[in-house]
């Protein structure tokens, strides 16, 4: 990893969300941590997609 580098793990059981492991990632961290304690499990399509804003997953 560069020193600019970050990158998160999202762990699931089935369909639903874990935990995140967010390295030089504290936004990753935070979303992960917000839709744990929500219940909210995204689809795996949508954390896989670089492109795709996760905190738009805190809205709905």
């Amino acid at each position: 990893m560069g020193e600019n580098s970050s990158v998160s793990y999202w762990y699931y059981r089935a369909d639903k969300l874990l935990a995140v492991d967010a390295m030089n990632d504290p936004r990753c961290y935070m979303i992960g941590k917000r839709l744990i304690e929500m219940g909210k499990s995204p689809e795996y399509e949508l954390i896989e997609d670089i492109k795709f804003d996760l905190k738009s997953l805190l809205k709905t």
